[in-house]
């Protein structure tokens, strides 16, 4: 009866399983007038972020919770279009607590909409501050503080796949999926597309077939996430399938340009030889790395023994078969390995040592 009158037998009726429990105990429900009031009557001038298939809406509001008034933001979604994905986010984040998972304050059902309410992240998405932008008027993020939220998401991402009784795999993880708090403090978000794996164990079980749906952006997916056969695609997932993504976004962490701006630049390439592709799209990235083609606001401040073992640590994160590639367990521990060959050369003050030899083309190019 009050899973009925918080009005989840109207999910029922597009799903085949009824909601949990634990739903009930964990998380807060919103009437539509405390969502009304906080994002005045959903205001199109709140709107940062909208998406049209399914229609998602998300709003900056203020809300009191606890007698303070706190930023959130509200994500607004049709329950005809979305609600498995939003059914399946829910379900996950009432049992997720990590200092780098988003956190979920509660939920809002009226009629055919559904809405999760969740804090607001002042800084915005990791993407923002990567590279410049005309509509951003942001200082660009030191290298120290890049591996410092590249070690924030790998922890997120660990205690994903090692951290509760079963594997949870989030398949969408990129820059616009990780957001930074207040303090530049990385929370990964958007679980419409996670999976739960098996138990636990310490080696990964693919989930193969064509039941799940492709997710994920093009450029950050794994290769067997999308292999095709016999007229249609077998997806193949594991927990290694997030670190390929994450791999990806150590790229974007450290590349001159965006991934998707890499991969349209080598099609032209191809294009242009009139030729099949003569390296992946994985070699071309890592040729470019290796020949020191990093951001701009990089150059001449990378010690060269922490910058060896961030493109290594990515080149093993790339690997083409899922079960060559690293636990994000040993992905976390060489970053902050990084990150320690990095203080240690600052503590040495050998900066004239730093990353410039090698971009010097790139300087010249750019000049």
């Amino acid at each position: 009866m009050f899973l009925k009158s918080l009005g989840f037998d109207r999910l029922r009726k597009h799903t085949k399983r009824p909601y949990p429990t634990v739903i009930e105990e964990l998380c807060h429900q919103f009437s539509l007038a405390d969502l009304r009031k906080a994002t005045n009557n959903f205001d199109q001038n709140n709107v940062i972020r909208e998406r049209i298939c399914p229609k998602v809406i998300v709003y900056r509001g203020c809300l009191q919770l606890d007698h303070v008034a706190t930023a959130v933001v509200v994500k607004q979604m049709s329950v005809k279009l979305g609600v498995e994905e939003m059914k399946r986010e829910i379900e996950l984040l009432c049992q997720l607590r990590h200092p780098n998972l988003i956190s979920l304050i509660g939920f809002c059902i009226h009629k055919d909409d559904i809405c999760t309410v969740f804090k607001y992240m002042s800084n915005g998405f990791l993407s923002d501050h990567l590279f410049k932008r005309d509509d951003h008027d942001r200082e660009p993020l030191s290298w120290k503080k890049r591996l410092e939220i590249c070690i924030g998401v790998a922890r997120g991402v660990h205690y994903l796949h090692t951290g509760l009784k079963r594997i949870i795999i989030h398949r969408e993880i990129y820059p616009n999926n990780i957001l930074l708090d207040e303090n530049m403090v990385p929370k990964l978000s958007d679980f419409r597309h996670s999976l739960q794996g098996p138990l636990f164990t310490t080696e990964s079980k693919p989930i193969e077939g064509s039941v799940y749906p492709l997710a994920g952006m093009p450029g950050f997916m794994a290769p067997e996430q999308f292999n095709f056969r016999n007229r249609h695609y077998t997806v193949v997932t594991t927990d290694k399938c997030d670190v390929y993504s994450f791999g990806m976004v150590l790229c974007e962490v450290v590349c001159a340009e965006p991934i998707y701006t890499i991969i349209k630049e080598k099609e032209k390439i191809d294009y242009y030889n009139k030729k099949a592709p003569s390296i992946s799209i994985r070699s071309y990235i890592m040729s470019r790395l290796r020949a020191g083609e990093i951001n701009l606001a990089l150059v001449g401040k990378i010690a060269p023994e922490s910058y060896e073992v961030f493109i290594n640590i990515i080149e093993r994160c790339l690997k083409y078969s899922w079960n060559e590639r690293p636990a994000m367990g040993e992905v976390e521990v060489e970053l902050e390995r990084s990150l320690t060959l990095q203080l240690e050369a600052d503590t040495r003050d050998t900066r004239h040592d730093y990353l410039t030899s090698i971009t010097q083309p790139q300087q010249q190019e750019s000049t």
